[in-house]
């Protein structure tokens, strides 16, 4: 893939992961509207990215990846804008299981992708008269491990983001639509969310424990492995792939082994 004169639409990239891969689209010549709720933290961010990439290579826009207004008008200004579109990053995700909050779990972390998708779908794709193009979804190896039963809400949501990419992602669907779909699963990675203490966004407290002695015992990645992650399925991937990066290693495709091995 050729990223020539591209242009990429990020969600939840005001932090983390999604800072890393607007940081690295920037460095491979992608213009990016970078999306996220928070708009002021949004704001900065693009001002900082503008400061070394060019003001004309970035785009700050509120989003909120569950309201299908607010998400859609996101797509209208980015391609008002920059006069096409041509990559979708579905990344905004959160971690909250509690009695409270955990609806928000399944409307942004897998709610936020399909309409993210949906919304690609109407505005790249080829029988709704666009030119064709990506959809890359941010998942996880939780969605593979079958004994991670400290979050169940999370972590189905995550398998469930693996199942979507690879049934809309089939090549089927891309003689259609002409678009691709595909999936990055990270690893443990140094995030806000993983550096916050979570103790309050757990229903069963315990597992708040639990998680720390896990995370104790496993490898933690740097955004910037997965941002790597993200150019080398752009442009290596196969619509409906599944790639996984953990471990700071090297971005590998997700076969059968490896989810034999996890279940």
């Amino acid at each position: 893939m050729e990223f020539v004169n591209q242009v990429a639409l990020v969600t939840g990239a005001a932090s983390g992961i999604g800072y890393a891969y607007t940081k690295y689209l920037l460095q491979n010549n992608v213009k990016v509207a970078l999306c996220d709720i928070n708009i002021k933290q949004c704001q900065s961010v693009s001002n900082e990215f503008a400061q070394t990439y060019g003001h004309d290579k970035v785009l700050a826009l509120h989003c909120d990846v569950t309201s299908d207004l607010v998400f859609e008008n996101a797509f209208k200004s980015c391609i008002d804008h920059f006069k096409r579109l041509d990559i979708v990053v579905n990344n905004a995700g959160i971690f909250n299981e509690t009695m409270e909050k955990w609806e928000s779990t399944i409307n942004v972390n897998y709610g936020g992708v399909v309409r993210g998708t949906m919304l690609a779908i109407k505005y790249m794709g080829k029988p709704y008269g666009g030119n064709g193009g990506t959809v890359v979804q941010t998942a996880s190896t939780a969605a593979f491990v079958g004994n991670l039963f400290i979050c169940p809400i999370y972590r189905s949501t995550k398998r469930a983001i693996v199942e979507f990419t690879r049934a809309i992602g089939h090549k089927k669907s891309f003689e259609h639509l002409n678009v691709r779909v595909m999936a990055l699963c990270p690893g443990f990675s140094q995030t806000p969310m993983m550096e916050s203490d979570r103790s309050s966004v757990y229903l069963i407290k315990e597992f708040s424990k639990m998680e720390k002695q896990m995370e104790a015992t496993l490898a933690v990645q740097r955004p910037e492995s997965v941002a790597k992650g993200l150019i080398e399925i752009l442009k290596h991937g196969e619509t409906g792939d599944c790639w996984i990066v953990e471990n700071d290693e090297k971005p590998r495709p997700a076969n059968l082994k490896y989810f034999k091995n996890k279940l």
